[in-house]
């Protein structure tokens, strides 16, 4: 019997996807549970639409971090903060205070994203933001003193 799975069921596949079993399996397991339902032309019209959806949906989310790419990559984002003896900070800035001066630009970069080296001292630090899969922006962090 052919069914499509609507969870991930250990031992047999993820979700969404079709599989030939036993009858025994399917009609008392998968499908008395719920973690299953029998294909037929309409749920393969629906599978097909869904992932129809979900490639545009992966496309648009693309675009848009490519288009957040091209706007901040090579930039320099300018960072105050309150120094000490020889250019020492007082703290630290933190990935959340590189993701707010980018917010300040007019882009959304979760905190999350950014990876860079702790920033202890005046000056211009390298960063790097993984927007996607494939789509890395570098950027300049300028520490300068408030």
């Amino acid at each position: 019997m052919r069914v499509v799975l609507l969870e991930d069921v250990k031992g047999s596949g993820k979700k969404g996807t079709v599989l030939e079993v036993k009858d025994g399996y399917a009609r008392n397991f998968l499908l008395r549970k719920g973690l299953a339902r029998v294909v037929t032309a309409a749920v393969e019209r629906e599978l097909a639409e869904a992932q129809q959806r979900a490639q545009a949906k992966e496309e648009r989310e693309h675009s848009r971090q490519q288009a957040i790419h091209d706007g901040l990559h090579g930039q320099e984002v300018e960072i105050a903060a309150r120094v000490g003896e020889q250019g020492r900070l007082f703290g630290a800035i933190t990935h959340a205070d590189v993701a707010e001066a980018i917010a300040k630009l007019g882009f959304s970069v979760d905190k999350r994203r950014v990876e860079m080296e702790p920033i202890k001292h005046v000056g211009e630090h390298p960063a790097r933001l993984r927007l996607y899969p494939g789509v890395d922006a570098e950027i300049t962090i300028r520490v300068v003193a408030q």
